[in-house]
This record gives C-alpha cells, sequence and structure tokens, in this order.
C-alpha cells in the first residue's frame, strides 16, 4: 500500500514539473527570468572592472620608496607624495579596505600594548615641546572622505618636539582622528586589548628634511579620548565640524594654539617603532603614546559620526586592525630627573 503511495506522488510530482515546464515556455515569466539574470550578470562584471580599476598595487610607491631609503627626499613638506596615498585609492570596506593594502610585511602599526609586557626605559634628557602654544596664522580643518585632517600654518617657527631618546627635532604636519560608530571601538591602538572611542593621531617629520621615507624620518604622537564631560579645549575643533560633513570640504577656523589638543608629557608614555597607519604604511615611524587619556563627550564625538565619506555616507569606522607586535619591544618611558620645559 505504501508503495503504491509513493509511486501515486512520483507521477503527480513528474506530471507537475512536465506541465510548469509548458506554461513557462508559453509564458513571458521565462522572458522576464532569463533577461534579470543577463542584467544581473553585466552589474557583476562591470563592478569587477572597476574594482580591478581601482584596486591598487601600488608599483610606482613601492619603487618611490625603495628609492627614498637610499635618497631621501629633499624636502619633507611635500606629505601628499611623500607619506600618504591617494584617499580615492583605498577604503576601510570589504572592497578596498585593509585587508587588500600593499603594505609591508612587518613593524607595521596599530598595536596593542600590553601593559605587563613593557620594557622600562630610563632617560636623562626630557622631551622637549617647542612653539606648540603660539597662536598659528591660520587652522584649516579637512574631510578628506576618510577623517578629518586638521593643518596650520604659523607665523615663525613651527611647533616641534625634540629631546628624550629621538635622534633629532621633529617639526608638526597635520593631526588626523580614528573613530567608529560603536563606544566599544573607534581607536587604532589598544591597550590591554581595550578601544577607545577616539584618536588623535599628531603626524610629524624629520626637521633636518633627510626624507620623510627614511629609517627615523617620521615622529607620530597618539592621544586616546575617553567618555567624560564636554572637554572645552576639544570644542575650539568640535564646533566646527558641521561645515565639513561632505567630503571634500574644507573650511578655515579661528585660530589656536595647537597645545589645547596636544598636551606635553614628559613621563610615563609608550613608545614603539611601527609604520604609518594608511597606504602606503611607510615603515620607520617612532610612535609616543601619552600617558594617560583625555577627556571627550558623547555629544562631542558624535559630531565626529556626522562627517561623510564620498559616497555620502557616514564615516563608520576609519581605524586600520591592530597588527602583529612581532619582536618589537614596547617602552615604558622614565624620565630620571623630574619635569623640564
Amino acid at each position: 500500500m505504501n508503495g503504491c503511495l509513493s509511486c501515486g506522488l512520483l507521477k503527480y510530482l513528474w506530471c507537475w514539473l512536465e506541465d510548469l515546464s509548458c506554461r513557462l515556455q508559453d509564458s513571458n515569466l521565462l522572458k522576464l527570468i532569463m533577461a534579470f539574470s543577463v542584467a544581473l550578470l553585466v552589474l557583476v562584471n562591470v563592478h569587477t572592472g572597476f574594482t580591478m580599476a581601482n584596486s591598487c598595487p601600488r608599483e610606482s610607491e613601492e619603487e618611490s620608496e625603495d628609492v627614498g631609503e637610499d635618497h631621501p627626499s629633499e624636502s619633507s613638506s611635500d606629505l601628499n607624495c611623500t607619506l600618504r596615498g591617494s584617499p580615492e585609492n583605498y577604503n576601510y570596506g570589504w572592497d578596498r579596505g585593509p585587508h587588500t593594502w600593499n603594505a609591508p610585511g612587518n613593524n607595521q602599526s596599530p598595536i596593542n600594548i600590553e601593559r605587563n609586557c613593557v620594557d622600562l626605559n630610563y632617560f636623562d634628557t626630557p622631551l622637549i615641546w617647542s612653539h606648540y602654544n603660539d597662536l598659528p596664522l591660520g587652522i584649516r580643518l579637512e574631510n578628506n572622505g576618510h577623517t578629518l585632517i586638521l593643518r596650520a600654518a604659523f607665523p615663525g617657527q613651527t611647533p616641534s618636539i625634540d629631546g628624550g631618546d629621538l635622534l633629532g627635532r621633529f617639526d608638526f604636519r597635520e593631526i588626523s582622528f580614528r573613530w567608529s560608530w560603536t563606544n566599544s571601538s573607534g581607536s587604532e591602538h589598544t591597550v590591554d586589548h581595550h578601544h577607545s572611542p577616539l584618536e588623535m593621531q599628531c603626524l610629524h617629520t624629520d626637521a633636518e628634511g633627510n626624507g620623510c621615507c627614511s629609517s627615523q624620518g617620521i615622529l607620530m604622537i597618539s592621544y586616546m579620548f575617553d567618555f567624560s564631560d564636554d572637554n572645552p579645549f576639544l570644542d575650539v575643533l568640535v564646533q566646527h565640524l558641521p561645515a565639513v560633513q561632505q567630503a571634500g570640504q574644507v573650511v578655515e577656523v579661528p585660530p589656536f594654539p595647537l597645545s589645547y589638543l596636544m598636551p606635553a608629557f614628559y613621563d610615563k608614555f609608550y613608545s614603539y617603532n611601527g609604520s604609518l597607519t594608511e597606504p602606503p604604511c611607510h615603515r620607520g615611524a617612532e610612535w609616543l603614546m601619552h600617558p594617560v587619556s583625555l577627556a571627550i563627550s558623547e555629544r562631542q564625538l558624535n559630531e565626529f559620526r556626522q562627517l561623510k565619506d564620498k559616497s555620502g555616507a557616514r564615516i563608520t569606522r576609519n581605524a586600520r586592525p591592530v597588527q602583529p607586535l612581532e619582536d618589537r619591544t614596547v617602552h615604558l618611558n622614565r624620565y630620571r630627573t623630574g619635569f623640564q620645559e
């Protein structure tokens, strides 16, 4: 009885499939399905073509980096050429994100700092912060589609940092910021695997002009921000963010001393040797990490979160993932004899 029932069901199913096939051949449904499939195939091919055209085997940049190591650039001011790749050539998504960047394989940033696994380093010469309290001639903010960039022009000496165990003086160039849509992430560096909601990175280059692609040509100073009340020193910047919400927008803001954003520090700060965190990810960058977190309110952070990328969507994240430390050492730096301005 069960065998007869099974045969009957199979025969019924076969007849139903034959009937459906005949109906599709006689109707427009099959034509619609075929047209949709062809259109989808064309769109996939076009997208693949654009992705391949915009992907960045950046052979010319690799060649220029090799040349820069043997023949340093005569000027470290041309940062767009020597330090950063074009914002058009990378992003933080699946198509041109960090997993696709043609970066060197070692000594990369950011890293995780394990506070129980650092090397204590004592030095006799304090860090020397020069002209960070000077008032600039002007300050310019730019939304480049990935992050906020702050640059400044000065009437006299450019702010610089020296001393400690640095091999020379490094001049200030620009400030950039890292954040995310979630409060549990945002910063590129982590401390004991903990992200801060905002990280501010201050780029400096060799003041002697020995070439910012050389082995000690880049100094990065990082400041982490954690949630607290409104930070009035940060508000001199935050209040102007609505003017650069769209990618490509630039605004001149009333000048203020860089020390508002970059408080000087002398003791108990971390340092290590790494790289830039954006393509072409040049190695030979010395990183100094501010010893304590600065304050930011959620209202102030939300102003950063309103900034948009080149597609018109809000910048949801702009942080490169943590890179392997490998055989590098993270130093906890102590100044032996006290503070000195």
